[in-house]
C-alpha cells in the first residue's frame, strides 16, 4: 500500500537522474538501495550469492525451517520509517506481534526469570526472584532510557565522522551529559553497583553479546538495549524473521530496483575524481555512485585499487562469531519459549576464553524456537530448536573438532536443565562454524558483528561511512558505522542517503 510519501523527499528530475549502484544484498545494502530509490535514483543492487537477506536467511532442513541469522525485532518504527520515507506502509507487506515473553532465563542453581514485555510484570518477576526492589530496577531503567535518548542522535543517527555534525546545540548537549551517565565506566561494573543480585547482573550483562562484545570491558553505554528490548519492546514477524527480508525485498521491486542476483562485484572502477564504476567479470558497469554494504575489509581486501587505497582499516579486534546447532527435535516442550538462554556458571571465565579466541568450556547456550509463534516451523509434535554458544572469530582453530566436543557438552547441560534426553530427541541436525558463517556471509573471520566494542572509544574507531579518498564511494553494514544488528543496519543505511543528499 503506498501513502504520501515523507516531504523530505524531493526526487530527482528525470533529466539528472543519476545511476547509483548498491553492493551486497543484506539488511543495509537493501535499506540503502529503497531509500536512493525513492529519492529518484537508477539504483542496481549486486548480491553474490542466490538471494538477498545477507545474514538475515533462512534453512530448511527436512520438514524444519530455521531463522538463520537474527531472531529478535526491536525498534520496528525504523523500518516502519523506511517504508513511510519511500513512500509506503510497512503493515501492507509485513504483519509482526509484540511479545508477551521477550527471554526466559535458566540459570545452573535451577532458578529461571521470566523477562515479561509488561514492565510493571517484569519488576514483580524480578522482585520476587532476586529480591531487587520494583524501585531499584524502576530507576536502572530511567538510567537506561536516558543514555539511549542521549546516545541516540549522537552516535547513532549521523556520521561521527564530519565535523559540522558536532556544531549544534542538541549533539554538544548530549556529549556534555556522556559523563554524568557514568558511561565511561564498563557495562558490567555500571549494572553491579544497580541491581547487585549476581544472577540479574548477569542476566543485563548479557546485552553486551547483542554486537559481539565483552560487559567486562564494553562501555556502560550499551545499558541502553536493555531499555530498547523491555521497555521500548521485542517483538516476532508472523511467517518467521525472514519475512523481514521478504518485506524489504517487494518494496525493492516496487521501487524499481534492478536486484543482480549471483552477480558478485570483482572492483571498484575510479578515476582521479573518485568512483565512476564496478567491474564485474570481464565488464565494466558504470555509475555516478557506489554504495558497498558488505564487509569492510572485502572492500580493501578485494575491491579497491591499490594505486588509489591510501590506506588499509585499521587492525581491530573483531566481534565473537558463533557455533550453531540446527536442530529438528521430537517432541514439545513447555519449559521452553521463543527465546531461552541457559547461563555458564563462571560468566567472567567465559569472556576471558573469548579474549583469549578460545572456546569457552562452559558457554551460555541461546535456544531459539520459532516453532512456538511460527508452527508451520516444524512439523506436528516437533520442534525446530536453534541452538547457539558464543565463539571467538575463526583464527585457525579446529572448528570440526571444537563442535564435535561442545555438542557433547550442550546435549549434557540441556539435559541437566530440562531434564530430558535432548540427544535421543533430534531428527535432524545441521552444524554452523565460524568457517562457514564467514563463507555465507562474506564476514571477515565469521565475525558477527565486524568490529567488537570493548573500547569507550569504540563507536568513533568504526570505519566512516565514506570514502576520505574516493569521492562518490560510500560504506552502509554492521561492519561500518554504527554497527551490527538490524537497527543499526538501518541507521547506518540512512546516513549514507544523509552523506549522499
Amino acid at each position: 500500500m503506498s501513502v504520501q510519501p515523507s516531504a523530505k523527499y524531493t526526487p530527482l528530475a528525470a533529466a539528472s537522474r543519476q545511476r547509483l549502484a548498491v553492493v551486497g544484498g543484506g539488511v543495509s545494502g537493501m535499506a540503502a538501495a529503497i531509500r536512493m530509490a525513492a529519492k529518484g535514483y537508477h539504483v542496481s543492487l549486486y548480491e553474490a550469492g542466490p538471494e538477498l537477506g545477507g545474514k538475515l536467511s533462512d534453512t530448511r532442513i527436512a520438514d524444519f525451517r530455521f531463522d538463520n541469522g537474527p531472531s529478535l525485532f526491536t525498534l520496528p518504527e525504523l523500518l516502519e520509517g523506511l517504508f513511510a520515507d519511500a513512500g509506503y506502509e510497512l503493515k501492507a507487506y509485513l504483519d509482526y506481534e509484540k511479545l508477551d515473553l521477550v527471554c526466559r532465563y535458566f540459570y545452573p542453581d535451577g532458578s529461571t526469570i521470566n523477562a515479561w514485555a509488561d514492565p510493571q510484570r517484569l519488576a514483580e518477576e524480578i522482585e520476587l526472584k532476586t529480591g531487587v526492589s520494583t524501585k531499584r530496577l524502576s530507576r536502572y531503567f530511567k538510567r537506561a532510557e536516558l543514555m539511549y535518548e542521549t546516545t541516540t542522535p549522537v552516535f547513532l543517527e549521523k556520521s561521527l565522522h564530519k565535523l559540522t555534525n558536532y556544531l549544534n546545540f542538541p549533539t554538544l548537549k548530549g556529549l556534555v551529559r556522556l559523563p554524568l551517565l557514568g558511561v565511561f565506566s564498563s557495562m558490567h561494573a555500571f549494572n553491579q553497583r544497580w541491581l547487585r543480585d549476581k544472577r540479574l547482573v548477569q542476566l543485563f550483562d548479557r546485552f553486551a553479546t547483542y554486537n559481539g562484545s565483552d560487559p567486562y570491558r564494553a562501555p556502560a553505554t550499551l545499558v541502553q538495549i536493555a531499555h530498547i528490548e523491555h521497555q521500548k519492546g521485542a517483538w516476532y514477524p508472523k511467517g518467521g524473521m525472514i519475512a523481514i527480508r521478504d518485506a524489504m525485498q517487494a518494496l525493492l521491486l516496487e521501487l524499481g530496483v534492478a536486484i543482480k542476483m549471483n552477480t558478485p562485484v570483482d572492483g571498484f572502477v575510479t578515476s582521479p575524481k573518485g568512483i565512476t564504476g564496478l567491474r564485474v567479470k570481464d565488464e565494466v558497469h558504470q555509475y555516478d555512485k557506489v554504495i558497498f554494504a558488505g564487509d569492510i575489509q572485502q572492500a580493501y581486501d578485494r575491491l579497491l585499487p591499490g594505486a588509489i587505497v591510501s590506506r588499509k582499516t585499521a587492525p581491530a579486534e573483531l566481534s565473537t562469531s558463533a557455533l550453531i546447532f540446527h536442530w529438528g527435535v521430537r517432541g514439545n516442550f513447555p519449559d521452553l519459549d521463543l527465546h531461552n538462554i541457559f547461563f555458564s556458571q563462571d560468566y567472567k571465565q567465559e569472556f576471558i576464553d573469548l579474549a583469549a579466541a578460545k572456546v569457552p568450556e562452559d558457554p551460555t547456550i541461546y535456544v531459539y524456537v520459532s516453532a512456538k509463534h511460527n508452527p508451520a516451523d516444524a512439523p506436528v509434535g516437533h520442534e525446530n530448536w536453534f541452538v547457539m554458544i558464543n565463539t571467538p572469530s575463526d583464527s585457525g582453530q579446529d572448528w570440526s573438532q571444537e563442535a564435535s566436543r561442545m555438542r557433547a557438552i550442550l546435549l549434557k547441560r540441556l539435559e541437566v536443565a530440562l531434564a530430558v534426553d535432548v540427544e535421543a530427541k533430534i531428527v535432524s541436525e545441521q552444524i554452523t562454524t565460524p568457517i562457514s558463517l564467514a563463507g555465507r556471509t562474506g564476514s571477515q573471520g565469521g565475525a558477527i558483528y565486524g568490529r567488537a566494542s570493548n573500547n569507550k572509544f569504540s563507536a568513533f574507531l568504526r570505519h566512516p561511512n565514506y570514502s576520505s579518498t574516493i569521492p562518490g564511494l560510500y560504506f552502509c553494514g554492521g561492519s561500518v558505522h554504527p554497527g551490527g544488528g538490524i537497527p543499526l543496519c538501518l541507521h547506518s543505511a540512512r546516513i549514507v542517503e544523509q552523506l549522499i543528499g
